[in-house]
Parts: C-alpha cells; sequence; structure tokens
C-alpha cells in the first residue's frame, strides 16, 4: 500500500493523520514507521476511533505507538509541533490541510493529500498528483 510505503521510504517516526476512517489507514502508516514511531490521528467522530483504537490494539500496537485526537483538523493541527513530522495524510482536500502540512513537516518530510493541487511557483514543495488525483508533495 502507498502508505505504508511512504511511512517506510521517509523513515517515519513522527505522523499525522487527518481522518482516521475505519482504522485500515493508520495500520498501513504503522507497518511502515519506525518501530519506535508514533502515529497521531485526528477525527471529529468519537465513534469512529473508538473503533480504530480497536483494530489498532488488536493489531498488536502498543497504546503508546499511536495517539488518537478527537476534534476537527482545522482546530487540532495549529497545536501540533512545527517541523515535527515526518509525513502529513490528509484524506480530504482542503486547502488549510497543505498549509498546516508546510508548517508540520521537517524538510524532507512528505505530504499526501486526496485531491490537492499545488502551485507550480510554489517553492516550498516538489510535488506531483499520481493517476488517482493524491498528490504527493516533499517539504523543501
Amino acid at each position: 500500500m502507498l502508505l505504508r510505503f511512504l511511512a517506510a521510504t521517509t523513515c517515519a517516526r513522527a505522523v499525522v493523520e487527518i481522518g482516521t476512517g475505519s482504522g485500515a489507514t493508520g495500520l498501513a502508516l504503522l507497518s511502515g514507521m519506525a518501530a519506535d514511531g508514533t502515529l497521531t490521528t485526528i477525527d471529529v467522530d468519537p465513534e469512529v476511533q473508538r473503533a480504530a483504537r480497536r483494530v489498532f490494539l488488536d493489531a498488536g500496537h502498543a497504546p503508546g505507538r499511536f495517539r488518537l485526537i478527537n476534534g476537527l483538523a482545522s482546530e487540532v493541527l495549529p497545536r501540533l509541533t512545527d517541523g515535527g513530522y515526518d509525513l502529513v495524510v490528509a484524506h480530504a482536500a482542503e486547502v488549510d490541510h497543505l498549509a498546516e502540512a508546510a508548517r508540520l513537516l521537517r524538510p524532507g518530510g512528505v505530504v499526501a493529500l486526496a485531491g490537492g493541487t499545488v502551485e507550480e511557483d510554489d517553492e516550498r514543495w516538489v510535488a506531483t498528483v499520481l493517476p488517482d488525483g493524491m498528490l504527493l508533495a516533499t517539504r523543501r
């Protein structure tokens, strides 16, 4: 899976996922991350997060490997550490997610954004768009 590959390629120790979903993408990220890495996943639906927590635990991941934050991404992301992340994954394209990723990512970090775009003159990124519309961009 692409997200597992991205986590492994970046040697990710700190990953932010916007939109927890069923936990399947979080599992892919965890399986590609460094063994001591931490996945931070954000979602507004507490039921979704409870289900994902169960999926992560059932797959053998210790509670310290992940943290689930309940809330709106627009409220949670500004509270996360500048330059503290290797990979940011957003399952929905919103303009502020790309701006937040630019702030959150270390140089060389990667953002995977469903349906996103980067302006060609934006010097912060080296980017490509996959055939399915997913934006992949590395922060300079």
